[in-house]
């Protein structure tokens, strides 16, 4: 079996840790429907037949103190069990338990002695409680053990969607279940006997599914301690011991105050829609309102584990806190058995979610493996103690005689301060998930090899830049937590500067070159995932400028692996430049697809600028080869589409217009021309003789074909073969008809063996005034950029360009050229 930190390094998790992650869902899914059958059973028989009776009057109270009990008395044995024998051999010793402690109820309701029954059935109710003590631990352990850290925010979000949607699922079914059968029969006892011999016939199916789970392995190094049965508080002092499980099992306690709290008064508020005992209503009713609270608690947590899949989010704690204040709110003032009321449910149910998962797996997290246990053993014995306070405040305001619409409200109080305080506790999470909630909304982020980034340690991420929301996209798309880099003017807006210290960024300024590297240094000596755009500015031609050499000493300084990172898609978005303008543009999709791909993570040493750009350029080519517009392209002209693909990724074009090739058909360049229109929706494709008809016309040409020029043309590309001995700047020939000028050439390189486009220049795009950090688009004596979706690798006899077509190994070699600091190619 793997340890945790192979499992993290693993791209995918062995199918036997699947199987036995699904297997411990079903068992622990199971056993929470087993009990909440059982307890929802004996309410609804309660209500039958013992409502004025001591225990029948208060059942739902008795049930959830007698449930909590044996949390408090057996915890750190529990804990002790589980951290020392395989956690797997624990489920199954549990799962026969649970068989046993049904036989016991089903002979007890088979009595049907009042008083007598009811009583011994509270006994075996103890037992059943007792199981799922021990249980507990050991199935919450044993998801770290089979899926590592990596994915266990995700786990942890279906164990505790499975068991709530056990907990939930076993009342509504016991409940409906027990109501359907007395309306048959209207024999109480027979109406629960039933049910509960199925239900214990279901237990071997849980038994069978528990001895099928991976082994696990035993920890010998945990010894046994003289009087370790009586230390009832041992296990909350590990919890205790360190801040962080400490507020996060704090957490959780309200939770189970809350959820237990409301469980409680559900029974009130089913006696106030049903006096009438005589008939099943009651039972029913108390499954529909336990059912609607289900679908509200699962699908929260549903939502939180997908959200969560990546890393575990603290920002939703917070809101799931204000949420179960407003759902509490919104149930109390509801009319009584309304619509309205039940929607109410709903949301609180679904902000309990919300707020309990990530809550369950920071904890789980944090945890040390030999202690991960008896942490949760410690934390289940405080959400005892948060069930017996839910006890005795529900039963004190059943004693006051209030309403459940009142008690909603009450409930929403504390709730309130409770949320107040955490998000004080939580700042800098609930901006940062709010923030990124909106960049999920507009863009649909993937992430690529996120697994490449460090577990642990100092990380410097080095992304092209591309739009004004690269740096949400990169924390989107980052398993960690991430610092951003930001120039220091922004810190001078007031209404900036707020939100600046709030998420954590560090501010660098231009004019003092050496703070700057010292205090990205120090935040990676620190450990933190630091993201800095090396380019310095975002681009404004759709290809990777020149890298500022800053971050090597940033990186040496601070003993921080450095990981190239390519973003790809966002050109063309509203925040990008195309089309010579930032916000301006419609945007194309509501939710703009965007990939994020990481590189292997380099040394600090290793790191220079010339290998960050190289991998740049790597990432870019693997991306580029994944599109799916690659689906739209026919075999036989997969080469120009391949062109017409990279030319589109750079700003030189406009709406509306028109291409025209001076090259015969057949060639390359016409082939090429003609696929951009399929590339580029709105633009249209001429032929030579009908040029002087249209406006805003790009040609395309050879070297040889450009006399053909007429100097009606917008813009010209010339594209050429031989890169030796490299003349100057191209000039056209003068206008045949027309005395303005003719646009200047932009010279681009086409590979004359496959005849792949390589580079090309672009117009200087417009940059604002006083503006020191200018982009060129074309440069003298060079064959101008490399094309986005291409890798290089410096070679003796010069520049090796591979990934130029999918599945092809094709590659080609640009004789005696290098790549300078800018990114042009030069002889």
């Amino acid at each position: 079996m793997l340890d945790t930190a192979e499992l993290d390094n693993a791209p995918h998790l062995p199918r036997r840790n699947w199987a036995s992650i699904v297997l411990v869902l079903f068992v622990q899914a199971m056993n929470s429907f087993s009990d909440n059958f059982v307890k929802m059973l004996l309410i609804a028989l309660s209500i039958i037949i013992a409502r004025d009776s001591w225990v029948g009057r208060h059942m739902e109270l008795w049930l959830g103190a007698i449930f909590s009990l044996p949390y408090m008395i057996f915890a750190p044995l529990a804990g002790y069990w589980s951290d020392r024998f395989s956690k797997r051999k624990v489920i199954v010793w549990m799962q026969v338990m649970q068989i046993i402690c049904f036989v016991w109820l089903a002979l007890a309701l088979w009595m049907q002695r009042v008083p007598g029954s009811l009583e011994i059935c509270l006994v075996g109710f103890f037992v059943l409680a007792v199981q799922a003590a021990v249980l507990s631990p050991a199935k919450m352990g044993i998801m770290k053990e089979l899926a590592g850290s990596r994915r266990l925010g995700r786990v942890s979000g279906w164990l505790q969607v499975t068991m709530l949607a056990g907990i939930l699922g076993g009342m509504w079914a016991g409940g409906i279940w027990y109501g359907t059968e007395y309306e048959k029969t209207h024999d109480a006892w027979g109406s629960a006997l039933g049910p509960l011999i199925i239900i214990s016939i279901l237990g071997i199916v849980e038994l069978i599914a528990a001895i099928c789970i991976q082994s696990t392995p035993a920890h010998t190094e945990v010894h046994w301690r003289k009087g370790m049965a009586l230390e009832h508080f041992e296990s909350l002092k590990i919890v205790f011991r360190r801040r962080s499980i400490r507020l996060a099992a704090l957490g959780v306690t309200y939770f189970w105050f809350i959820s237990n709290a409301l469980s409680f008064i559900l029974v009130t508020l089913t006696k106030e829609l049903h006096p009438d005992t005589g008939h099943g209503d009651g039972p029913m009713e108390l499954a529909k309102v336990a059912g609607i609270l289900g679908i509200g608690v699962i699908s929260g947590s549903f939502f939180a584990s997908h959200v969560s899949r990546n890393r575990i989010e603290l920002g939703l704690i917070p809101l799931g806190g204000f949420g179960l204040v407003a759902g509490l709110i919104w149930s109390g003032l509801a009319t009584l058995g309304s619509s309205w009321m039940y929607a109410g449910i709903i949301f609180t149910g679904a902000a309990g979610g919300c707020f309990m998962v990530p809550l369950y797996a920071f904890a789980q997290d944090k945890a040390e493996k030999q202690e991960k246990a008896r942490i949760h053993a410690g934390m289940n014995l405080m959400d005892c103690l948060g069930t017996l306070v839910a006890v005795a405040i529900v039963g004190l305001m059943k004693w006051l005689e209030l309403s459940a619409s009142t008690q909603f409200l009450l409930l929403a109080i504390p709730t309130f301060f409770a949320a107040v305080y955490i998000m004080r506790l939580l700042p800098q999470d609930l901006v940062r998930f709010l923030m990124l909630a909106a960049v999920r909304f507009t863009y649909k982020v993937k992430p690529v090899n996120m697994e490449r980034i460090p577990a642990t340690g100092g990380v410097l991420l080095l992304p092209n830049h591309v739009s004004y929301v690269d740096a949400l996209i990169v924390g989107s798309a980052s398993r960690r937590p991430v610092r951003f880099v930001m120039w220091d003017a922004l810190y001078h807006l007031w209404w900036l500067k707020w939100l600046m210290r709030l998420i954590g960024t560090v501010p660098i300024s231009a004019t003092r070159a050496k703070d700057a590297i010292r205090a990205v240094a120090a935040a990676l000596k620190e450990g933190e995932v630091v993201c800095l755009f090396p380019e310095g500015q975002i681009t404004r031609h759709g290809m990777v400028n020149e890298l500022l050499k800053g971050f090597e000493l940033m990186a040496r300084q601070g003993d921080a692996q450095v990981v190239p990172v390519y973003l790809d898609g966002l050109y063309g978005s509203i925040f990008s430049f195309q089309g010579g303008k930032f916000f301006t543009k419609r945007p194309k999709h509501l939710r703009y697809p965007v990939e994020v791909h990481y590189g292997e993570p380099l040394t600090a040493r290793a790191a220079t600028s010339v290998v960050v750009r190289h991998a740049m350029l790597a990432l870019s080519a693997e991306a580029f080869l994944k599109r799916k517009s690659w689906h739209h392209a026919e075999a036989d002209d997969l080469v120009p589409f391949a062109n017409a693909l990279r030319l589109a990724e750079v700003e030189w074009h406009h709406a509306g217009d028109v291409f025209l090739s001076l090259d015969p058909p057949g060639s390359i360049i016409h082939r090429t021309v003609k696929a951009l229109t399929q590339v580029l929706p709105g633009t249209k494709f001429i032929d030579h003789a009908t040029q002087s008809h249209a406006t805003h016309i790009v040609a395309f040409c050879t070297r040889n074909t450009l006399s053909k020029l007429t100097g009606h043309e917008r813009l010209a590309f010339c594209l050429d073969s031989s890169p030796a001995n490299l003349p100057p700047p191209l000039t056209p020939p003068p206008p045949l008809q027309d005395p303005a000028p003719t646009a200047t050439p932009l010279r681009g390189y086409i590979d004359a063996e496959t005849g792949i486009l390589l580079t090309t220049e672009v117009p200087n795009p417009p940059m604002p005034s006083g503006d020191k950090d200018q982009q060129l688009g074309q440069k003298p004596h060079t064959l101008g950029r490399l094309l986005p979706g291409l890798a290089i690798a410096s070679t003796p006899e010069g520049l090796l360009i591979s990934a130029l077509l999918p599945d092809s190994l094709l590659t080609a070699t640009i004789p005696g050229a290098k790549m300078d600091e800018q990114g042009f190619l030069v002889l």
